[in-house]
């Protein structure tokens, strides 16, 4: 399963039968020369690395216990431009990080009686488009599209929202992986009159306890490198630092690096 297109201008290979990689690498190389694109990403077991290392490609990331609680999952990249491997931001990822990592278990306080926290329904997927336009210029998946809300609400995807006096000032998602038990913490999206209130910690530990319950062992994230709020969001409920997708997604208008950040979950 991969997903790409003109937007990041990469692919972004998010599933695949290991015993599938030769021709996938090939396919991907194709593709890649076909769009002009000028990165791949692949998110592969701990086993296939060196695979892909030697075809280039290099370690960007990882999450530990990915598939099933048990086997370790790394991020590798191949960069088609010299402009796309480039950046004069490493300094400042670097300080973002070293900052979140020092909020690391920072007290959480009892949501202000005024907001009220709840998973979504299909019944909220125009409301929710909303409050996403208005936070995001452009974003890498169709979260401007009401039916794009509620098929994946069927399927693998639980909303979550916080209203302010009926209004919807906050959402984020979990993304499920059913079969090797992850889930990706995403779509965070505050509105800016109500943002500081520690609204995404309240949105995030929702998230957590929702996913232990359906048995979800490992959580992960990837966060926009330049966000101190949402780095220190993730580094705040403990979560670990797993690495940087260099010029990765293309957030409101700009490609953007991006950290991962994982959590394991105990019962």
């Amino acid at each position: 399963m991969i997903h790409h297109g003109k937007a990041n201008n990469r692919i972004y290979l998010m599933d695949y039968d290991p015993q599938d990689q030769n021709h996938i690498v090939d396919r991907l190389a194709l593709l890649a020369k076909r769009e002009n694109y000028d990165k791949i990403v692949v998110k592969v077991p701990d086993d296939s690395c060196d695979f892909f290392l030697v075809k280039g490609y290099k370690i960007e990331g990882k999450v530990p216990l990915y598939y099933q609680g048990k086997k370790d999952c790394y991020f590798l990249s191949q960069f088609l431009s010299s402009e796309r491997s480039a950046t004069t931001k490493e300094n400042d990822y670097n300080n973002i990080i070293q900052i979140a990592k020092q909020k690391k278990k920072t007290p959480l306080h009892p949501l202000d009686e005024d907001y009220h926290l709840e998973i979504m329904d299909p019944s909220k997927a125009e409301e929710m488009v909303h409050l996403y336009k208005n936070t995001f210029k452009t974003y890498p998946f169709p979260i401007f599209d009401p039916l794009y809300i509620r098929e994946t609400m069927g399927s693998n995807v639980v909303y979550f929202g916080i209203y302010y006096h009926g209004e919807l000032v906050a959402l984020a998602s979990s993304e499920m992986n059913i079969k090797q038990k992850n889930a990706e913490m995403t779509d965070f999206a505050i509105q800016r009159e109500h943002r500081g209130k520690q609204l995404a910690k309240h949105l995030l530990t929702t998230m957590e306890q929702e996913m232990l319950k359906r048995d979800i062992k490992t959580l992960y994230t990837i966060a926009r490198a330049e966000s101190l709020p949402m780095n220190c969001t993730f580094a705040g409920l403990g979560y670990d630092f797993g690495g940087t997708l260099l010029n990765n997604t293309q957030i409101s208008g700009n490609i953007e690096s991006m950290n991962i950040w994982y959590k394991g979950l105990s019962s």
